[in-house]
């Protein structure tokens, strides 16, 4: 089932040794109720597809987590 995400792209300065000039975007994406989370990938390697697999993968393993459990509070 199509889900609609809303997505938001920051290109950061992600420095190594090996390549001071590296970059990663820090993709933001909100979905239904959920909080906003946050997935990376270097620029070099960024697609749309590779941008909507991250974020996939990191759905399902949030959608994986413990069920909510709902307690009463007394007064």
């Amino acid at each position: 089932m199509a889900q609609e995400v809303t997505i938001k792209r920051t290109l950061l300065p992600a420095a190594t040794v090996d390549d001071l000039d590296r970059k990663m975007y820090q993709i933001e994406y909100r979905v239904g109720e959920l909080p906003p989370h946050f997935v990376y990938i270097e620029e070099k390697k960024w697609t749309k597809e590779a941008e909507a697999k991250a974020v996939q993968a990191d759905m399902k393993k949030r959608m994986a987590g413990p069920a909510a459990e709902t307690i009463t509070i007394e007064e």
